[in-house]
């Protein structure tokens, strides 16, 4: 994109999508919150309770996607206003989040499906067409960006009118999918009536799940904070850091697919009541996401410039400010790691209020005062030190959290008192 567009493109993405996943932490946060009830209700042989909680889940999650939308397009620019986007790229980023809160009802809904699937302990179809979404993206961005085969060149609305559609297509493949396969959470006939929200399952949802919702926004509001500080130090600074920010998000996908097993496979166990089983899935399920990430981090290390150059023209400031970001930033992702894979075993028994607090610390109490505190004297490169930093902490908290913490004496969702 920024090939064809310049550098600035790159960062009213990034900039834009800071929005997106902060409201995105809700629908994890219901996401979650269904997908272990799902798992223990699996575990329980509750089959009436399973469909109650995906009806109530999609209804809410369609209900939250509609109001962002709207909200979303009428407060761009002030948002963007307040993360001191360059003037380089401030026109194009009202443009790209406007469009993007347009599509956030069929991606929440798709990630919501996701993360049912991976309750019911079907971690193969949400990766098939989480790869069927990406691919779309790939290949309707770039046509619609640059006017391919005679279609009108939309700029930087076409990379976001192309994620839409492929946000359209991915759902109702999906959905297509499920009806034709009969897969557990999929409604018919009476059952859909649990489209209308079951009250006491909204609050158990709402109760489970707002803690990774103020997750989400504790870590994007941090997020929010750094990047205004990048930002400052001008247009080329700004687009390195998106483009190391693009390849990270890459360096995370396999942590957080098995961080999303492992909470799937936990709760079912949590359900069973084979706790032995629980911390295998821990220390294997730690074990496989380092060694990928690790795996993802060398990869890209040994290709040197090209992942970057994907994103920023060859040689210049721009592409040797994002090398020296990825140097300091990229193996910190090993780490966090850990921490993802510790806290989706915590929030398989429901602990959620716990990851929140690791992460708050870790984002508000450690990496955001460490790169105020020492921009003066280490300029940018603070604000790189800070993720290491951070990521180190995190870990540190979650296993300690793990190890000695009350998560394992919750009670099982939809049991009294539960």
């Amino acid at each position: 994109m920024s090939r064809v567009l310049g550098e600035h493109a790159l960062t009213a993405v990034v900039n834009s999508n800071i929005f997106m996943f902060m409201m995105m932490g809700v629908v994890m946060g219901i996401g979650m919150a269904a997908g272990v009830g799902i798992g223990q209700s699996i575990g329980a042989d509750d089959r009436s309770g399973i469909r109650k909680v995906v009806g109530t889940a999609i209804a809410s999650v369609l209900a939250f996607a509609l109001l962002v939308a709207v909200a979303g397009w009428w407060m761009a620019p002030i948002a963007l206003d307040r993360m001191h986007v360059p003037d380089e790229a401030h026109d194009a980023a009202v443009t790209y989040l406007r469009l993007v809160c347009l599509s956030m009802p069929s991606t929440f809904l798709f990630v919501l499906m996701m993360m049912l699937l991976r309750g019911t302990g079907d971690a193969r179809t949400p990766f098939r067409f989480s790869l069927l979404w990406i691919g779309l993206g790939l290949v309707l961005s770039p046509v619609l960006l640059t006017g391919a085969f005679g279609l009108p060149r939309l700029g930087i609305a076409g990379v976001a009118l192309g994620g839409l559609l492929a946000n359209g297509i991915a759902l109702l493949s999906l959905v297509a999918y499920l009806y034709r396969r009969r897969v557990l959470i999929t409604l018919r006939g009476a059952d859909l009536r649990y489209l209308r929200p079951d009250l006491r399952i909204v609050k158990m949802l709402t109760t489970r799940g707002s803690p990774m919702a103020l997750e989400s926004f504790v870590v994007q509001g941090s997020y929010f904070v750094l990047l205004a500080m990048v930002n400052d130090y001008g247009a080329k600074t700004a687009a390195a850091y998106s483009a190391a920010a693009q390849l990270w998000n890459y360096v995370q996908m396999p942590s957080i697919a098995v961080a999303s097993a492992m909470s799937a496979m936990s709760a079912m166990n949590i359900g069973a009541q084979r706790w032995d089983r629980v911390e295998r899935i821990a220390r294997r399920g730690c074990l496989l996401a380092v060694t990928l990430t690790g795996a993802t981090c060398l990869l890209l290390q040994l290709l040197g410039d090209w992942p970057l150059q994907l994103f920023l023209p060859q040689g210049g400031e721009t592409l040797a400010k994002a090398r020296g970001i990825n140097d300091i930033v990229l193996w910190g992702w090993v780490v966090q790691a850990i921490t993802g894979g510790l806290c989706a075993i915590m929030r398989s028994n429901a602990a959620m209020l716990a990851p929140t607090l690791i992460y708050g610390i870790t984002m508000w109490v450690v990496r955001v005062p460490f790169a105020k505190a020492l921009e003066p004297l280490l300029g940018e490169a603070a604000i790189w030190w800070s993720f290491p930093m951070g990521t180190a902490n995190s870990a540190l908290l979650a296993w300690a959290y793990y190890r000695w913490g009350g998560w394992r004496n919750k009670r099982l969702v939809g049991k009294p008192g539960g």
